[in-house]
């Protein structure tokens, strides 16, 4: 777990608990982002084409994000699967509504990073991938293979581009942490992924949303950023902003305003 504490600006389930409240009292429905990308840029619903609607996304796949868990000094843990099973009706025609979790895919990385960055319990898994992906109410896709992130030893494209993903220029190093990786999730899921990708840190050149996802169409639909601007048909399908919560809001208030907004 990132935050230890029972605050919204501490703990991002008990954040998610409050804004899918406010989400619900606001009067909006919970689409997923492959609606929304489908909405956009292919296929459009006609149910979607007047209301309230917003898509929820979590970065990064901890085992948080399906299972609930009972820690030794803070409590019983409710997963973003519970938090979200506990909202029957919010989601597109009444059901369960459906968020996108982008997961980092190389098992070393997880495994490095469950012991660098949380408490070294073995909870960075992929065994839940699948059933998340077949039976809900979280879609499974692309956070990379490895974050480029700074608690591992090594990474995939090499030392010199740790910490970031703006210096991913060439389509070798792409696919080493892109293509490799929706590989190794869709074998994971079974073929049920979504194929969304998330760049880690919000971080996209000109080679990665102008060269290479164009060219790897076959593989993916859209690719998303950070940004904190609304999504519209205008947008740039391999840029797509993201709102993040703790950045572009940090209480429910907040998220009021980005939603009346």
């Amino acid at each position: 777990l990132y935050a230890p504490g029972w605050d919204y600006h501490e703990n991002d389930h008990v954040a998610l608990e409050q804004d899918l409240a406010v989400i619900e009292g606001l009067g909006f429905t919970v689409v997923s982002l492959s609606a929304v990308v489908r909405q956009l840029f292919q296929q459009p619903d006609p149910g979607l084409e007047e209301g309230n609607f917003v898509a929820l996304s979590f970065d990064d796949g901890t085992d948080f994000d399906y299972l609930d868990y009972h820690h030794p000094d803070w409590g019983y843990l409710k997963s973003f699967r519970s938090l979200l099973e506990a909202r029957p009706g919010l989601g597109w025609d009444g059901k369960t509504p459906t968020a996108t979790s982008f997961v980092i895919a190389s098992p070393q990385a997880r495994a490095e990073l469950d012991r660098t960055c949380i408490a070294g319990r073995d909870q960075w898994r992929d065994d839940w991938w699948r059933e998340a992906s077949e039976t809900g109410p979280l879609d499974i896709a692309n956070h990379s293979w490895d974050h480029t992130h700074t608690s591992l030893q090594e990474i995939a494209v090499g030392k010199e581009h740790q910490g970031t993903f703006d210096s991913i220029e060439d389509f070798e190093s792409a696919d080493a942490e892109i293509l490799r990786a929706e590989s190794f999730i869709r074998e994971k899921t079974g073929g049920a992924s979504v194929p969304l990708f998330a760049y880690p840190y919000g971080e996209c050149n000109d080679f990665l949303a102008g060269e290479y996802f164009p060219a790897r169409r076959e593989w993916f639909e859209a690719a998303f950023v950070t940004g904190g601007e609304p999504l519209t048909s205008e947008c740039d399908r391999w840029r797509l902003p993201r709102y993040v919560c703790g950045e572009h809001w940090k209480t429910p208030e907040g998220l009021i305003s980005i939603l009346r907004n």
